[in-house]
């Protein structure tokens, strides 16, 4: 039978190959691959986690949700818990390594919400609004089949104001200089002529409008940042704007006039847009800027161009609208953020809470209204009392009489909105203490997840609530309360859960996180060998076990209990790895050392004559490490070829039985081949191939005593 011997070392290292990747697959196995494992984000205020901070390579797949967003899989989704503290939220994914991500938002586990269903290849964005401050919602990122990998989390929460309108007749009336977020801009609206062509932005393409009336005179400023806008070396979307006085009032769009118009974004020529480099002062935010001295900054990036015009002079009693642009036409919004000393007209929302007994769980506080509006008529008001409030939310005047099932931060919110269009909206954050009985019979219980390898940290604890006033946060280690019940990633010890009921109630548990004995490989010591020679190798490891692999890289031929042989060509480390049957590993090594031994030599003198069978042939003699003599040749005084031969076709290396036999040309077909040759001094000269791959020549002189005789 014969093998292959490239065939059985490729075989080899493919095997090891395919139980290296089983160990790594069921090593990188995600722990909040659901949504009772969901990572807490720690703010929903501008929070950006780290670069590649999550991944969601070996999630599993979740339950499908029927009547959601197209193109979801359920197949590799991760899960994350947020908990924000206004009614509004832009989620975005940002991807290192991950394709196509999508974003699932959930009121509680198993209680579908919002979502989108991607936007591109790298990155993804939900706006969130209408939110419960203070409630915990769970948030599922997923990516395209086969598509898993790394990505980074961004959050920031803001007050809403109503969805963006791409008329100036239509715009959304603006009565405070909150900041807000618009997650994207569809189209230039229904009126086609409201840009004039003399204006730096010239034609509206993708669209949105907000106009406001001054309250106090003073200055405005504000940034408008691109939704994908990551840094100053990243290209961003291109926005532009422009801000008029509308003489008339608020709806007198007809004879707006022009007081700041910002176009400027990339150069290029003939469509072709240059180099970042060269225009990389107009990319990215955008606005209007204490001190700058531009009133209008064209197409383009000019010489001085900053993307940023100076601020607008604002003059109580008169009104004003501002035209946001996206030039680049990708559907995607911005976020606004004002400043400067003016202030927009409009109501004042208001109110405040007392406790009738006490500020705590289940008593009650009046929430009262006191809120005003100089100028029109409040025509709404809408009340969203926070997570666990009895009732949950109501309109009117008030007052309202309000309890609360559980402790914690509450956010009571009022939105307002006048006769003229305004919503403005007040946020209050309060404390309402615990109201924990001493009848309790909350209790906790805990999944524990021992490590499947020694020192690799995929411990779990699973606490589950019992009893007690159900809606549990869990703490681990006196940690923050969170409420996903899950902790992953542990290191084998001792760990402290906590169980905390809604109505301020903790209970304690001790649990321990165990690990299975490591897996110890030894080897016999370093060795040497001379170049083509072999020595034996030596391991053992413990635990041994049923199922246990063990693997030689490179493979070594097992000729014994933990006994293998070895030739290495050059000084080599073989590995040694064992893989039980949990995917476990430990490996070590051992240096098998080639010492390059590569002599030549030839005996100097020949007499073929007598054929006795001592000295009758030329030959060559190699240390152990050569291969093969590629060629043998020998040379007379005037430089003629008189013998060639290769090494185990013509003659064998080192044996004294083969080799030139003293005749001239022998073997050729050329006249006078065969013949013996004269008595003198010839020269020969050899190429020698070696285990270790390398090539060397050789060459000496041999005496003929005297010519064949036959």
């Amino acid at each position: 039978m014969k093998i292959n011997l490239n065939s059985l070392i490729q075989l080899s290292m493919f095997t090891m190959t395919l139980v290296l990747m089983t160990y790594k697959s069921l090593s990188a196995q995600v722990f909040n691959d659901d949504c009772s494992k969901a990572i807490r984000l720690p703010s929903t205020e501008k929070y950006c986690s780290e670069e590649a901070a999550f991944t969601n390579v070996g999630a599993q797949p979740d339950q499908a949700f029927p009547n959601t967003c197209v193109n979801l899989l359920w197949e590799n989704g991760v899960w994350f818990s947020f908990t924000p503290r206004k009614p509004g939220v832009l989620i975005s994914v940002l991807g290192q390594t991950i394709k196509d991500p999508k974003i699932v938002v959930f009121d509680v586990c198993g209680q579908y919400l919002q979502c989108s269903p991607g936007k591109n290849s790298k990155e993804d964005e939900l706006l969130l609004a209408n939110l419960t401050p203070g409630h915990t919602y769970f948030m599922m990122i997923e990516s395209s089949r086969g598509g898993e990998g790394t990505f980074k989390i961004c959050l920031d929460e803001f007050v809403p104001v109503p969805s963006a309108e791409s008329d100036c007749r239509s715009a959304v009336v603006l009565c405070d200089k909150s900041s807000f977020k618009v997650e994207s801009l569809i189209d230039a609206g229904e009126v086609t002529n409201e840009i004039s062509k003399n204006d730096c932005i010239q034609e509206e393409f993708q669209s949105a409008w907000y106009k406001w009336t001054c309250d106090k005179s003073g200055t405005l400023t504000f940034t408008l940042t691109p939704n994908d806008y990551i840094n100053r070396n990243t290209i961003s979307d291109d926005l532009d704007f422009a801000v008029y006085e509308l003489p008339g009032g608020l709806d007198d769009c007809g004879n707006k006039v022009l007081l700041r118009c910002m176009a400027s974004g990339a150069n290029g020529t003939n469509g072709v847009t240059n180099p970042l480099s060269t225009w990389i002062d107009c990319n990215g935010p955008t606005g209007l800027r204490q001190g700058d001295p531009d009133m209008v900054e064209f197409a383009g990036c000019q010489s001085g161009d900053n993307n940023f015009l100076k601020e607008l002079d604002m003059i109580s009693g008169k009104s004003y609208v501002l035209i946001v642009n996206n030039f680049s036409r990708k559907g995607r919004g911005f976020s606004i953020d004002f400043g400067g000393t003016g202030t927009f007209l409009g109501p004042v929302p208001d109110f405040e809470i007392n406790a009738n007994k006490a500020f705590e769980c289940d008593k009650s506080v009046v929430i009262t209204n006191n809120s005003m509006s100089p100028t029109d008529n409040i025509v709404s008001y809408n009340w969203n009392f926070g997570e666990r409030a009895v009732p949950a939310s109501g309109t009117g005047l008030g007052p309202f009489d309000v309890s609360y099932e559980s402790f914690g931060d509450k956010f009571a919110t009022l939105t307002v909105k006048s006769s003229r269009g305004c919503t403005v909206t007040k946020i209050v954050d309060f404390y309402v203490e615990p109201c924990c009985k001493d009848t309790s019979t909350l209790a906790l219980d805990a999944l524990v997840t021992d490590l499947k390898c020694y020192n690799i940290p995929d411990g779990s604890i699973i606490g589950q609530g019992i009893s007690g006033a159900p809606g549990y946060m869990y703490s681990l280690n006196g940690g923050p309360f969170q409420p996903n019940p899950g902790f992953g990633n542990l290191t084998p010890g001792k760990y402290t859960l906590s169980v905390q009921d809604i109505k301020g109630c903790e209970v304690d548990l001790e649990v321990t996180v165990d690990q299975p004995e490591q897996i110890l490989v030894t080897t016999g010591p370093d060795v040497e060998i001379e170049l083509g020679g072999d020595t034996i190798i030596y391991f053992s490891y413990t635990p041994v076990k049923p199922g246990d692999q063990v693997i030689w890289s490179p493979p070594a031929e097992q000729i014994g209990p933990n006994t293998y042989k070895v030739s290495p060509g050059v000084t080599t480390t073989y590995t040694v790895t064992v893989v039980d049957s949990s995917g476990c590993t430990n490996s070590a090594e051992v240096q098998v050392r080639v010492i390059r031994n590569i002599n030549v030599w030839a005996p100097n003198i020949f007499s073929p004559v007598n054929r006795d069978g001592n000295n009758d042939f030329f030959n060559v003699w190699t240390s152990r490490g050569a291969e093969q003599v590629e060629l043998l040749e020998v040379y007379d005084r005037w430089g003629n070829l008189v013998y060639r031969g290769v090494d185990g076709v013509d003659f064998n290396r080192n044996d004294p039985g083969t080799g030139w036999d003293g005749r001239f040309k022998y073997g050729s077909n050329e006249a006078g081949s065969g013949r013996p040759v004269v008595s003198g001094v010839y020269t020969w000269r050899a190429q020698v191939r070696w285990k270790d791959k390398s090539v060397t020549q050789h060459a000496g002189d041999i005496t003929v005593l005297a010519p064949a005789n036959r």
